[in-house]
C-alpha cells in the first residue's frame, strides 16, 4: 500500500507541477460543450420553436384553396411564407430558378383554377349523392365521371433531407384534407338550401374522433423531454473523459523516455500498482471534468436561450456511471501509452480513435438515424455504452440496476485493456538506451 500511494503522490505532483495545462484540463472541456450544445441548439432545434424557414409561396388561385394553404402553412408555425421579393410578386418561373440556386430551399405553387375545379368536381359528387338520394330511379348523372385533378407544385432544393421533406408534404396533405373536406360540406349545405329555403344552418367543422396522447412507457406522468442539451452535455463530457488519454499517455510515454520508469522499478513495484496510481489521479480530473460539464449545462447554457440540463434525482447512478466511464477512458489510455513507441504515434492515433469511436457511439449524431449495420457497429463502442447510460438516467429516470449491464461492459473494458497493458509491459520491460 504504501509503494501505491508513493506512485500516487508522484503523479499528483507531476500533474499540478503543471497548472496552465490543468486549468485547459478542465477549461476547455467546458467551453466545447457550450460552443457545440449551442451550435447544434440553434442549427437545428429552433426550426420546432421559431418561423425560420423561408418559403416561396406563389398563389395564382387567389380563392380559397390557395388562401387557406397559406393561412394553414402560416399557422403551422415553422415556416416563413414569402410572396414578394424586392417588393415585385414572385412568380413560378422565379420560385424555381430561387430553389434551383439554392437561395431558398422550398417553394409552393397554387395553380390557377385550383379552388374552382375542386368545386366542380365536389359539386358533381354532391349532385350525384342527392339525385341517388331523392329520384334513385332516374339517376341521369350516375354515368357522368369528372377526373380532374389539380397539381400543387413543390420546389424543393437536392440538399433538403427527406425527412423534412417528408413532414412537409405531409403538413401539404393535411391541409388539403381540411380544405377539401369544409368544401364539401359547403356544397351540400348550398344543396340543401334548395330544397329546403327555410335551411340556414351554418357550416360546421368537422372535429376529429381519433387523438393522440403521448404516455411516455415508464408511466411517470412528467417525464424529461428530450432536447439538444440532455444529448450534448453527456456526449461532450464523455468525448472529453475518453481524450483524457492524450495527456495520459504523454505522462507514460515521457516516464519511459526519460528512465524515470526504470528507476521507479528499482523500488520495486509492479506495473500494475503504476498504472493503478495513474488512474487514481486521473479518475479524479475526469470527474471533475464532468461536473463542471454537468453545472456548465444547467447552469451556463440556459445564460444562451438554450434549455438547461435535468439530471433527475438518480445521483448515485449518476456518481458511478461516472466512474465507470472514466475508468473505461484511462484504461484506453494506459493501454495506448504502453503500446505506442513515440509522442506522434499516441497523440495521433488516440485523438483519432476517440473521434471514430464517438462517431460510431452515437455522440454526435443519434444512434437511432443510423443505418441498421452503423446501429450494429455502435454496440461496440465503449462511448456509447457510456453515452446510453447517462441517457438512461437523464431522460428515462433509470436507477442503478437499470444502468447494470451499461456499467459492467465499461468495468469489463477497463480490466481487459489495463491486464493487457500490464501484461505487455511485463513481458516487454523498457529498456534505456
Amino acid at each position: 500500500m504504501f509503494k501505491y500511494f508513493a506512485a500516487y503522490r508522484k503523479e499528483w505532483l507531476i500533474l499540478i507541477r503543471d497548472p496552465a495545462g490543468l486549468v485547459l484540463l478542465f477549461l476547455m472541456p467546458m467551453v466545447m460543450v457550450v460552443i457545440l450544445s449551442m451550435v447544434q441548439e440553434f442549427g437545428w432545434s429552433t426550426i420546432s420553436r421559431e418561423p425560420q424557414v423561408p418559403v416561396l409561396f406563389v398563389n395564382t388561385d387567389q380563392d380559397s384553396v390557395g388562401n387557406k394553404f397559406q393561412q394553414g402553412l402560416t399557422e403551422a408555425k415553422i415556416f416563413t411564407l414569402i410572396s414578394q421579393l424586392d417588393s415585385v410578386p414572385v412568380t413560378r418561373e422565379v420560385a424555381r430558378q430561387k430553389v434551383l440556386e439554392g437561395e431558398y430551399q422550398i417553394a409552393v405553387v397554387i395553380p390557377e383554377r385550383t379552388s374552382e375545379r375542386i368545386r366542380a368536381k365536389i359539386r358533381l359528387l354532391v349532385n350525384k349523392t342527392m339525385t341517388s338520394l331523392m329520384m334513385p330511379d332516374q339517376n341521369f348523372l350516375a354515368g357522368v365521371t369528372n377526373t380532374d385533378s389539380v397539381e400543387v407544385i413543390i420546389y424543393f432544393d437536392p440538399a433538403v433531407r427527406n425527412s423534412f421533406r417528408n413532414a412537409f408534404l405531409s403538413s401539404t396533405r393535411e391541409f388539403n384534407s381540411k380544405i377539401e373536406s369544409r368544401m364539401i360540406f359547403e356544397t351540400f349545405q348550398d344543396e340543401l338550401r334548395k330544397l329546403f329555403p327555410g335551411f340556414n344552418m351554418p357550416v360546421i367543422d368537422y372535429e376529429p374522433s381519433v387523438y393522440f396522447k403521448e404516455i411516455f412507457p415508464s408511466g411517470v406522468e412528467e417525464e424529461i423531454l428530450p432536447s439538444t442539451t440532455q444529448h450534448n452535455v453527456p456526449s461532450w463530457a464523455i468525448f472529453a473523459m475518453f481524450f483524457i488519454v492524450v495527456p495520459l499517455t504523454s505522462s507514460i510515454i515521457k516516464e519511459r523516455e526519460e528512465g524515470s520508469l526504470i528507476r521507479l522499478m528499482t523500488i520495486p513495484v509492479t506495473y500494475m500498482t503504476i498504472f493503478m496510481a495513474k488512474v487514481g489521479v486521473y479518475l479524479f480530473v475526469c470527474f471533475i471534468q464532468f461536473l463542471l460539464m454537468v453545472l456548465a449545462g444547467i447552469y451556463v447554457l440556459p445564460l444562451f436561450n438554450m434549455p438547461p440540463l435535468e439530471v433527475g434525482a438518480n445521483y448515485l447512478a449518476i456518481a458511478i456511471m461516472t466512474i465507470v466511464s472514466s475508468l473505461a477512458a484511462l484504461g484506453y489510455g494506459i493501454l495506448l501509452g504502453t503500446l505506442s513507441k513515440t509522442h506522434q504515434q499516441a497523440a495521433a492515433f488516440g485523438s483519432v480513435s476517440i473521434v471514430v469511436l464517438a462517431a460510431m457511439g452515437g455522440l454526435w449524431v443519434p444512434v437511432y438515424l443510423m443505418g441498421s449495420f452503423m446501429r450494429h457497429l455502435a454496440t461496440f463502442s465503449p462511448l456509447n455504452w457510456a453515452h446510453a447510460g447517462f441517457l438512461d438516467i437523464f431522460l428515462r429516470g433509470s436507477s442503478l440496476m437499470d444502468v447494470f449491464p451499461e456499467i459492467i461492459k465499461l468495468l469489463s473494458f477497463f480490466a481487459v485493456t489495463i491486464t493487457i497493458a500490464a501484461i505487455y509491459r511485463t513481458l516487454k520491460p523498457p529498456i534505456s538506451t
